[in-house]
C-alpha cells in the first residue's frame, strides 16, 4: 500500500496563452517535466486534478484535496484564476505545506508577492528547457523535503501568519483512508477508460460504466471523462443516455450540456440540439457553445443545399455565420 503524502498540484492545464503576448505556455510539459518529478523524489505522491476532462467543473471533491492534502504546490504562472481561488481556500484552513512557484519573468501579483515563492525559469519562447527541468525538480524537491521536516512549525499561510489568534480548522475528522482510497479508485478507472478509448469501440467504454456504483457518489470528473469517452468513439446515443443518468448539478454543467448538444446534432436530432445550446447561449454561453451552434445551422444549410430549397439555404447559411460571429466574439 502507497503511504506517501498525497500533495495536490494547482496549476493551469494544457497549453495556455501568454498574457504577455509572447508564445503559448505549455503546462502539462512543466508538470511532467519538473513539478511531478520533483515532488515524487521528496517522497510524495503527486495528485493532479484533471481539469481538461472536467471542463473545470468545481465539486466536492476539488475541495476535499485542496483540504485533505498534506501538501500542495502552487503554479502561479499566468495569475490563472482558478489557481488562485484554490490557493485561497488552501491558505484559509493549512497553516503551512504550501509551497508557490512561478516562472521568474512573471512574478506573483502584488497582493501574493511576499510569498516565499519558488521563481523557475521558462525560455524566450516559453519553453521548459532540459537544464531548467533538471533544475525546477532539484528545488522542489528540496523545498518539499524542507516543508515535511519543519511543518507545522513553518506557517505559509499569509492569513495564518497576519491572524496569530486564528483557529486552526480540525481536518482529523475528514482524515479518513476512504479520502486516499476514492482518489486511486477513480485513478483506475480513469486508466480502464483510456484503455477503452484506445480499442476505439463503445462497447469498451460500456464494460467500464458496468463497473461503477452508483453515479451519486462516483467523483464528477469520473463521469465526465466517461461521457466523454463515449464521444471520442462516437458512441452519440450513450452519451445522452448517460446525460439522463447523472446528478443533477452535474447535468446542469455548461460543458456537460454543450456536448450533450454535439451528441443531439450527430444523431441528427439538430432541434432538440438547438433547444440545449441556445439555452446555454442565453445564460453563460462559450465560444464552444456558439461554435456548436453555428455547427448545427451549417448542417442545416447543407440538407437544404441538398434538397435545393433555395430561401431555407440563405437563412440556415445566415444563422451559422452569425453564431460564427458570436463565437469568435466572445473570445
Amino acid at each position: 500500500m502507497d503511504d506517501r503524502p498525497l500533495c495536490f498540484v494547482l496549476m493551469p492545464f494544457g497549453t495556455k496563452k501568454d498574457p504577455a503576448g509572447g508564445s503559448d505556455i505549455d503546462f502539462d510539459s512543466i508538470y511532467e517535466q519538473g513539478l511531478r518529478p520533483g515532488i515524487e523524489d521528496a517522497g510524495m505522491e503527486p495528485l493532479r486534478a484533471d481539469e481538461e476532462r472536467t471542463g473545470g467543473i468545481i465539486h466536492k471533491v476539488m475541495f476535499e484535496r485542496l483540504l485533505l492534502c498534506d501538501f500542495a504546490v502552487a503554479d502561479l504562472t499566468t495569475a490563472n484564476a482558478n489557481v488562485f481561488y484554490e490557493l485561497g481556500v488552501r491558505h484559509a484552513v493549512r497553516p503551512a505545506t504550501t509551497l508557490s512557484v512561478f516562472d521568474e519573468r512573471r512574478p506573483p501579483p502584488f497582493d501574493l508577492n511576499y510569498l516565499r515563492a519558488l521563481p523557475y525559469q521558462l525560455s524566450n519562447d516559453n519553453r521548459l528547457d532540459p537544464d531548467a527541468a533538471a533544475k525546477l525538480r532539484g528545488a522542489i524537491a528540496t523545498r518539499l523535503k524542507d516543508l515535511r521536516a519543519t511543518s507545522p512549525a513553518s506557517v505559509d499561510s499569509p492569513l495564518f501568519q497576519l491572524l496569530t489568534d486564528y483557529p486552526v480548522p480540525d481536518l482529523a475528522h475528514l482524515k479518513t483512508d476512504a479520502f486516499r482510497e476514492r482518489q486511486r479508485y477513480s485513478s483506475s478507472i480513469k486508466q480502464k477508460l483510456a484503455e477503452a478509448r484506445r480499442t476505439n469501440t463503445a462497447q469498451a467504454v460500456a464494460n467500464v460504466e458496468f463497473q461503477l456504483p452508483s453515479f451519486d457518489v462516483v467523483e464528477a470528473g469520473v463521469l465526465v471523462d466517461l461521457f466523454l469517452s463515449y464521444r471520442a468513439v462516437k458512441a452519440y446515443e450513450q452519451m445522452v443516455a448517460l446525460h439522463v443518468k447523472m446528478p443533477a448539478p452535474l447535468q446542469r454543467a455548461v460543458m456537460v450540456r454543450e456536448q450533450l448538444g454535439f451528441a443531439l446534432n450527430r444523431l441528427g436530432r439538430r432541434a432538440e440540439a438547438l433547444d440545449v445550446l441556445e439555452q446555454v447561449a442565453k445564460e453563460q454561453g462559450t465560444s464552444e457553445t456558439y461554435g456548436l451552434i453555428g455547427r448545427i445551422y451549417k448542417d442545416l444549410w447543407m440538407e437544404a443545399r441538398k434538397a435545393n430549397d433555395r430561401w431555407t439555404q440563405q437563412s440556415r447559411l445566415d444563422q451559422a455565420i452569425a453564431a460564427y460571429v458570436s463565437g469568435v466574439e466572445r473570445d
